[in-house]
C-alpha cells in the first residue's frame, strides 16, 4: 500500500469513527427509552434502533472491521425478532444490549483484547430458533444505471455511508466541520471585530484633529482682529503688520480648506465604517450560526451514564431532560462538558439516597433527577440540575471547611446559609465519608466553578436539607465578544466584566468607616466591604494617586457584594477577549486580554479571584485615614457639547468653580457614559449630531436609574417654541447662549444641586 492509500484509509477510518459514534448513540437512546418506559411498544419502538444497527454494520463492512460487523449482524437479528413480535426484551435482554454497546465502543477505541465470540453466543441464545441460523450477508452486484437518482434506496437497505459526511436529519442538512477550520473561523471573526473597533478609534482621532483645526482657525481670527487694532493704533501703513496679516489670512484659508477636506474624509469613513460594520456583523452572525451546536451532543449520553451509576449503587433514578435542542457555541460546550458530568455524578452518587433510605424518609423509592436548559437572556443560557435527594448538610460543610483551615470557627457562626452552601466550591471541601470512583475527593466542584469562569459563566446552588439540591449554571451562548467597563488604577488600564458590575458610586467621606479592621462603605442601610483595586492586585499606583479623584465600582458575584476603589472610569466597551495561552493560563486575577483600537493591550480581570482575595485578607483595603481625601468627591457635572471651543469654555468655567467635569461629544456619547458614571448634573447643548439635547433629556427622564439627574440646556436656539419644547421634555433650566452669563449658570447649578465642595 503506497502513502496515498494509507492517507485515504486514515481519513476513511476517521470518518467511520464519527459516523459510528452517531449510530451507537442512536442505539443507546432508543434502548434506554424502551427500558425506562414499559408502556412503549417494543415492536414499533425498536425500528430506529434496528436501522442504526444495520447502518453501523454496513459502515464497518466498508472499512473492513470484521469484529464490529459480526457483532452488529447478530445484534441486528435480535432487534429484527423484536420488530417482528417474536421476542420481547426483559431486563436481562436490556443488560445484554448495553453489554454489546460497551463492547462496540471498546472495539471502536482500538482495544485488541476484546473477545467477541462469547458475546455473539449470548446474542444467539436469546434469538428465537427460527432466526438463530444467520446466513452471512453477501454484497449484491449493483447493475449499472444511467441515472441512479431515479431509483431511491429501500428502507431496509440503507445506502452505505461510511465515507459520507453529509446527513439528512428531518429537513435540516448537517455537515461535519473539522476543529481546525472552526478555530480558523473563530479567529477570523475576532480579527474582523478588532478591525471594526480600530476603524472607530481612527475616526475619533480624525475628529479630534478636525476640532483642533477649528480651534486653530478661531484663534487666527482673533489674531487678525488684534492686528487690525494695532493698525488703527499706528494710524499708518506698516509693512510688517501687513505681511503678518496676509500670512495669517492665507493660513486661515488653508486651514479652512483642510477642514473641509478632512470633514469630507471623516464623513466618507463613517459611511464606510457603517457599511463595513453591517457586513462584519452579518458575517459574524453567520459564523456563530455555523459554530452553534445543540446541547443534545452532551445530554444524549446522560441517560446511559445515570442508568449505569444507579445500577452499580442499587438505586432507582429517573432522569428528565428538557431544552436539549438549544444551541450554544461549540467551545463553551466543550468547556462545560466535565462540569455537567461531575454535577450529575454527584447527584447520583451521594445526592440521591438508596431506596430503603428514601422509603424511610417518606419519599418514593425512585429518585428524581432533572436537567432543564432554557434561554435566560439574549446571549445567555441557564442550566438547572436538580435532584430530590438528601440536600447539603450545612453543618458537615462548615466542619469540613474548618478542618481544612479554610474557615475560622468564629467566622463560621456569622455565615448565612447561602454563604455556607457556597463553601462546597472551595477546593478540598467534601461531605462524602468515602472516596469512590465517582466522587469524594472534594476537588470536583472547585474545578466546576473554575471551568465556568473560563467561559464567562457562573454557578449558584440552592439546597434544602432532606428535600434536594439545585445547581443553577449560566453560560453565554457565544464567546466572540465581551462587554467590559474600563477602569484606571493609576495610569494602568483594566477591564472588569460588565455583567458583574452592579453600579458605580462616588460616596462622601462620611459614608466610609472601619468595622473590625475592614474598610466598609455604608450605602442604603448596608455595609459593603471595599478595597483599593491596586492594593488587591499588588500594584504601586504612583505618588500622585492620593490627589486623584476616586470612584468605587460595586461588584456582585456568586452571592458576594463588595466595592473596588479605582482612579477613574473609562466607559463601557465591546471588546474581543484573547486567551493568555497555555504558558500564562494560571496567572491569578487575569482571565484574558483585550487589544484596543490603538493597539494597547489591556488585561481583563477575573472577578472571582478578586473576591477570594478580599475574603482571604483579614484586613481588606486601607483604613479610612489612608483613603485619599478626594474620596469624599466633588460634585460631578457632565458637559455635552459637540463644539470643542464651547466644550472647553464650559469645562473651564465649571472646574474653576470647584466642580469635577466629565465631557461628552454628543447626546449618544453622554447617554452611554451616564449609565456607568456617577453624575450630579448635565449641562447640554441642543443642536448636536447623532442625538440632540432634547432627545438626550427625554432618554435621561425615561431611564429609571438616572431619571433624577438635573439637566440644563445651554443653546443658541432662543425661540419660544424651543424653550417650551426643552421644558416639555424634562429640562430643569434653559439658558440661551446669546445672553450667556457664567454667574447665571453657576447660580442655576447651585440651586439644583448645591455649591461645589
Amino acid at each position: 500500500m503506497d502513502i496515498k492509500d494509507e492517507e485515504f484509509l486514515t481519513r476513511l477510518l476517521a470518518t467511520f469513527g464519527e459516523e459510528a459514534a452517531d449510530h451507537i448513540q442512536s442505539i443507546i437512546s432508543g434502548i434506554l427509552a424502551l427500558e425506562q418506559d414499559p408502556s412503549l411498544s417494543q415492536q414499533t419502538g425498536i425500528e430506529l434502533v434496528y436501522r442504526a444497527t444495520h447502518s453501523l454494520k454496513g459502515a464497518a463492512r466498508a472499512v473492513g472491521l470484521k469484529d464490529i460487523e459480526g457483532v452488529c449482524q447478530h445484534l441486528e437479528s435480535v432487534f429484527s425478532s423484536v420488530r417482528k413480535g417474536e421476542l420481547t426484551l426483559n431486563q436481562e435482554g436490556f443488560d445484554l444490549v448495553h453489554e454489546v454497546v460497551l463492547t462496540l465502543e471498546s472495539l471502536l477505541a482500538g482495544d485488541k483484547q476484546v473477545k467477541t465470540a462469547p458475546l455473539i453466543q449470548k446474542l444467539k441464545k436469546i434469538v428465537p430458533s427460527t432466526q438463530s441460523a444467520i446466513k452471512p450477508e453477501l454484497p449484491k452486484p449493483t447493475p449499472y444505471k444511467k441515472d441512479v437518482q431515479d431509483e431511491p434506496s429501500r428502507p431496509d437497505e440503507p445506502v452505505d455511508s461510511a465515507v459520507t459526511i453529509k446527513q439528512e436529519i428531518g429537513s435540516t442538512t448537517k455537515i461535519r466541520i473539522s476543529e481546525e477550520r472552526l478555530t480558523s473561523l473563530y479567529e477570523t471573526a475576532d480579527d474582523l471585530l478588532s478591525y471594526r473597533m480600530s476603524a472607530g478609534t481612527h475616526i475619533s482621532e480624525l475628529k479630534s484633529i478636525s476640532q483642533v483645526l477649528q480651534a486653530w482657525r478661531w484663534n487666527l481670527n482673533r489674531a487678525l482682529g488684534d492686528i487690525a487694532n494695532l493698525k488703527r493704533q499706528f494710524q499708518e501703513n506698516n509693512d510688517l503688520l501687513e505681511r503678518i496679516s496676509v500670512f495669517i489670512d492665507n493660513s486661515r484659508d488653508s486651514i479652512g480648506g483642510c477642514e473641509t477636506r478632512l470633514d469630507f474624509l471623516i464623513q466618507s469613513m463613517i459611511q464606510d465604517q457603517n457599511e463595513m460594520g453591517l457586513a462584519i456583523t452579518q458575517l459574524i452572525e453567520s459564523i456563530r450560526d455555523v459554530v452553534l451546536v445543540p446541547f443534545s451532543l452532551l445530554t444524549d449520553t446522560y441517560p446511559r451514564m445515570v442508568r449505569d451509576i444507579a445500577r452499580e449503587q442499587g438505586k432507582k433514578i429517573s432522569l428528565q431532560i428538557t431544552g436539549s435542542e438549544i444551541e450554544v457555541d461549540r467551545r463553551i460546550l466543550e468547556n462545560i462538558r466535565d462540569p455537567l458530568i461531575h454535577l450529575i455524578r454527584n447527584a447520583v452518587d451521594h445526592g440521591i439516597e438508596t431506596e430503603d433510605a428514601r422509603l424511610l424518609s417518606g419519599k418514593p423509592a425512585e429518585g428524581r433527577l432533572s436537567i432543564e436548559i432554557t434561554h435566560n437572556r439574549t446571549n445567555q443560557v441557564l442550566i438547572i440540575i436538580s435532584d430530590d435527594g438528601r440536600g447539603i448538610d450545612l453543618h458537615e460543610v462548615t466542619t469540613a471547611a474548618i478542618g481544612k483551615g479554610l474557615l475560622h470557627e468564629n467566622d463560621a457562626r456569622e455565615l448565612t446559609d447561602e454563604e455556607k452552601n457556597r463553601l462546597i466550591f472551595q477546593s478540598g471541601i467534601t461531605t462524602s465519608r468515602n472516596i469512590t470512583e465517582v466522587s469524594g475527593r472534594g476537588l470536583g466542584l472547585a474545578i466546576v466553578q473554575e471551568k465556568l469562569n473560563q467561559v464567562g459563566g457562573a454557578i449558584d446552588v440552592i439546597s434544602v436539607p432532606g428535600k434536594g439540591t439545585k445547581f443553577l449554571l449560566t453560560v453565554p451562548v457565544t464567546l466572540a465578544t465581551f462587554r467590559g467597563i474600563l477602569v484606571y488604577v493609576g495610569n494602568q488600564q483594566f477591564f472588569l466584566p460588565l455583567s458583574e458590575i452592579e453600579r458605580v458610586v462616588v460616596p462622601d467621606l462620611s459614608q466610609i468607616s472601619t468595622i473590625e479592621g475592614r474598610t466598609v462603605l455604608c450605602l442604603e442601610n448596608e455595609t459593603i466591604p471595599i478595597a483599593l483595586l491596586g492594593d488587591l492586585l499588588g500594584l504601586s499606583t504612583g505618588p500622585d494617586d492620593s490627589v486623584q479623584s476616586r470612584t468605587i465600582v460595586l461588584v456582585k458575584t456568586s452571592g458576594r457584594r463588595f466595592g473596588l476603589v479605582v482612579n477613574r472610569i473609562g466607559g463601557v466597551q465591546e471588546i474581543v477577549v484573547r486567551d493568555l495561552g497555555p504558558q500564562l493560563e494560571d496567572i491569578r486575577f487575569v482571565s484574558g486580554v483585550a487589544i484596543l483600537g490603538n493597539a494597547i493591550i489591556v488585561p481583563v480581570l477575573q472577578i472571582d479571584d478578586i473576591a477570594e482575595e478580599m475574603q482571604d485578607r483579614a484586613h481588606v483595603g486601607a483604613a479610612v485615614q489612608d483613603m485619599p481625601s478626594t474620596l469624599s468627591g466633588k460634585r460631578k457635572i457632565m458637559v455635552v457639547e459637540d463644539s470643542i471651543t464651547s466644550r472647553m469654555l464650559l469645562k473651564n468655567i465649571l472646574e474653576g468653580a470647584g466642580f469635577e467635569v466629565t465631557t461628552a461629544v454628543d447626546g449618544l456619547d453622554a447617554f452611554t457614559k451616564l449609565k456607568v458614571l456617577p453624575i450630579d448634573l448635565v449641562v447640554s447643548d441642543v443642536d448636536m449630531p447623532r442625538m440632540n439635547g432634547f432627545i438626550l433629556t427625554e432618554k435621561i427622564r425615561s431611564e429609571k436609574k438616572i431619571s433624577d439627574i438635573p439637566v440644563i440646556l445651554v443653546t443658541s436656539l432662543d425661540s419660544k417654541e424651543d424653550r417650551e419644547h426643552g421644558i416639555t421634555v424634562g429640562a430643569d433650566a434653559y439658558i440661551v447662549k446669546s445672553g450667556f452669563d457664567q454667574g447665571n449658570l453657576l447660580e442655576v447649578i447651585s440651586r439644583l444641586i448645591g455649591a461645589a465642595r
